[in-house]
């Protein structure tokens, strides 16, 4: 009697198994499809194939504030890698992007959302204190932070952000050089993800309504992931 009881209790147990695999299975499919999803056909390239995680950095702005992984989150950061000094590149691109954010301050709660963050790759001219200042000319929504080389080039590194340091000029003095830079914005989504750019030329009403068709598209994503369970 025992032992029928015994074997009754495996058949429960291995049917209750099979049972909770193919759940499992049905599951993985369907979030699976979610997950496979192609955004509209007008933003998609402008989109990566997948969102790439970014490891954790701190770069240092003013007041002795820092910036990581965890400030990103929660937030849309638009990023763009430049210089102070930058005679053309940098104050171009920063103005348009200062004028897409006026332009998504349309729609209060997508432009709630949002943060300009300039990463100077020029450490040794752009101080902190510099960078405050300088990226208030273009947006109030703008934080300007930098680091030391090492920190520079890791998160340089996983955002594809490519730059040089080049020789100053015989007979210019030392703070005399020209650093060159990829044009490009990043945009790093809620969940401090890599998952688009804005190559050049961008205008500031590309970025804006690409970004408001962008976050749209996320967040329907999203919901429908949830609504699987």
């Amino acid at each position: 009697m025992k032992n029928q009881s015994g074997a009754l209790t495996k058949k429960i147990l291995a049917l209750l198994l099979v049972i909770a695999v193919a759940v499992t299975a049905v599951i993985g499919w369907r979030l699976g499809k979610g997950t496979s999803v192609r955004p509209p056909a007008e933003i998609e390239d402008y989109l990566f194939w997948q969102a790439k995680d970014l490891t954790d950095f701190k770069l240092m702005g003013a007041d002795s504030k820092t910036l990581g992984l965890n400030d990103l989150k929660g937030k849309w950061s638009f990023i763009f890698f430049g210089y102070t000094h930058c005679p053309d590149v940098c104050p171009l691109t920063l103005g348009i992007l200062g004028k897409a954010f006026k332009l998504m301050e349309k729609d209060p709660a997508a432009f709630q959302e949002v943060q300009g963050i300039f990463i100077s790759v020029d450490p040794k001219r752009d101080t902190p204190e510099l960078l405050k200042e300088y990226v208030s000319y273009f947006n109030n929504k703008f934080t300007g932070v930098t680091g030391d080389a090492a920190q520079l080039d890791a998160l340089a590194r996983q955002m594809s952000a490519l730059y040089t340091i080049h020789p100053k000029e015989p007979g210019k003095s030392e703070d005399s050089y020209l650093v060159s830079h990829n044009s490009t914005v990043f945009l790093v989504d809620p969940q401090g993800r890599l998952y688009g750019r804005f190559p050049p030329p961008q205008t500031p009403q590309e970025i804006a309504e690409v970004f408001l068709k962008t976050r749209t598209f996320y967040n329907e994503r999203s919901k429908k992931r949830w609504n699987l369970f």
